[in-house]
């Protein structure tokens, strides 16, 4: 259902010491090869979690490939037509399925997203300052030219304000503070977006070398894209960052 998670459609039903759900979820990281599902269906009308086991009765799985980005993540669709799992299996009870269970990975996923987001960044500015270097146009060096260092000085400044972002939010998170969710949103915003820019950029520098198939900063600018949607998107960030510091919103 996207960013609006209060639209589940998958459904649960008691019956006896079991749930039987049904429905389709889609983008599943990693279900290509998962022996363990975190699923979430409504429970009379009410979000709970479930463990579902992979050799579930009714689960199918279908692989999701040809992805625009993160081609590593093996995405798969998942499929489920009267899976059968036992009461033992609800790990978040109706009515708290979002607010304790999604909620908590969703900020763990964007941590990580954070930090990939500056791996990307990292590997944008390594590319660049190689290929500047070594690239020569107009007989000097691309690094000579004042245009391209101005992008590749943007580069060095989000690399490290990325880091800095994420090693406070990780810092906030390990002391168990509630100023952590706010700073890991933060953390996540602005590294997607300057993963982003990098990569664009990145590719820019390169020109028709960076755009081939088998190009690295072709594969980090698709990644990058993709940061920028996953975990809650770029516009979910900017709706809500505000609230933390503006709260009349």
């Amino acid at each position: 259902v996207g960013s609006d998670a209060s639209a589940i459609e998958t459904r649960a039903e008691e019956d006896g010491e079991s749930f039987v759900l049904t429905g389709h979820k889609k983008w599943t990281t990693f279900g290509q090869i998962a022996d363990l599902f975190l699923v979430f269906a409504k429970v009379a009308g009410q979000p709970a979690a479930f463990l579902v086991e992979r050799e579930t009765a009714g689960l199918s799985i279908v692989p999701i490939r040809g992805m625009h980005g993160t081609r590593a993540s093996m995405l798969a669709e998942l499929h489920l037509d009267g899976c059968r799992v036992p009461r033992g299996h609800l790990l978040g009870r109706p009515g708290f399925g979002i607010s304790h269970v999604a909620a908590t990975a969703l900020e763990l996923g964007r941590y990580s997203v954070a930090w990939g987001s500056v791996g990307i960044l990292e590997a944008c500015l390594q590319a660049s300052q190689t290929y500047a270097a070594e690239r020569v146009q107009f007989g000097a060096p691309l690094a000579d030219h004042p245009l391209i260092r101005a992008l590749i000085a943007e580069m060095i400044a989000n690399v490290r304000a990325g880091r800095l972002l994420c090693l406070r939010a990780g810092f906030l998170q390990e002391r168990g503070d509630p100023a952590a969710f706010a700073e890991t949103m933060v953390a996540k915003y602005f590294c997607a977006v300057a993963a982003a820019k990098a990569a664009g950029d990145a590719v820019q520098i390169q020109g028709a070398n960076g755009c081939g198939p088998d190009s690295a900063v072709a594969r980090y600018l698709r990644d990058a894209k993709v940061m920028e949607i996953i975990e809650g998107s770029t516009q979910i960030q900017q709706l809500a960052i505000p609230r933390f510091e503006l709260p009349e919103l």
